[in-house]
């Protein structure tokens, strides 16, 4: 019984951010070294805006303020939900007030024409994070379960939850909070990194919920997550994070280098969801 109060506590309590601090990171940090000098000039200038110079870090700026009243809106931004019946997401899952989807083509608009300010800067880091957030698979999951925050497990013998699992632990067991990891990841990505730009955010989120597919037929109530758990799911995150990396670099350099590419975002049709 207590343990199964712990199990109930632990979800209640669950935070829905994607990645956490380390992964959103990964993907900022990379994108940023994936980009032209002149296209990095104009994350540092936004950057100037704020009180965190690194873009890597600042990239998990929309967790830390969804919380507060004036960006309360922007807490349904992080995500896309399906129902358990779906086998793909549209447009058409996205409510009025907006998900990841919508927000990420709203506020990389938000950065064409280049215009330095503390606008444009909050444009960037949702813009960035948002990106992060849609290759977590968890963050395009099923709607009766919260992405995975209502989906027990078990990881080093304390409650927890496949969302928290997906967001954090695979990357913690692997090593990521290190530079040298993290290193190794982006130096792997440059040789692939042709085959994932686009700037088509249906394709990503059906990436996604292909995923979210597989990782719910291996899932059983209560759990153990154990190191073969992440090691055998370690490939599928890591690709993830580089494709996230990729795609921001590109969405941000279309962006700034044509004349208005971020329309591409909404109007692509899906070629992921046509293959589903």
């Amino acid at each position: 019984m207590r343990h199964l109060l712990a199990l109930v506590v632990a979800l209640s309590a669950a935070p829905a951010f994607a990645f956490g601090p380390v992964g959103h990171q990964m993907v900022c940090d990379m994108a940023y070294k994936l980009l032209s000098p002149a296209s990095q000039q104009k994350v540092d200038k936004l950057l100037t805006f704020h009180e965190e110079k690194h873009f890597g870090k600042a990239c998990s700026w929309p967790d830390q303020v969804r919380a507060l009243p004036e960006y309360k809106h922007t807490a349904m931004w992080h995500y896309v939900n399906i129902q358990r019946t779906d086998n793909s997401v549209s447009m058409a899952h996205c409510p009025e007030k907006g998900c990841v989807l919508s927000a990420i083509s709203q506020q990389s608009k938000k950065l064409v024409p280049f215009a330095p300010s503390r606008a444009q800067l909050e444009a960037l880091l949702f813009t960035g994070h948002f990106v992060g957030d849609l290759h977590q698979p968890l963050h395009a999951g099923y709607a009766n379960d919260l992405g995975g925050n209502k989906t027990a497990v078990y990881f080093n013998g304390q409650p927890s939850n496949l969302h928290g699992v997906w967001d954090y632990v695979i990357l913690e067991q692997a090593g990521y909070s290190a530079d040298e990891k993290q290193q190794a990841l982006y130096q792997d990505l440059l040789a692939k990194q042709q085959q994932w730009q686009s700037v088509n955010v249906l394709d990503w989120a059906n990436e996604s919920v292909m995923l979210v597919k597989l990782i719910y037929q291996g899932y059983k109530p209560g759990m153990l997550v154990d190191q073969q758990y992440t090691a055998a799911h370690l490939p599928q995150l890591e690709q993830r994070l580089q494709q996230a990396a990729v795609r921001l670099a590109y969405l941000l350099e279309q962006g700034w280098t044509a004349p208005s590419p971020s329309a591409e975002v909404t109007t692509a049709t899906s070629k992921a969801a046509e293959k589903i």
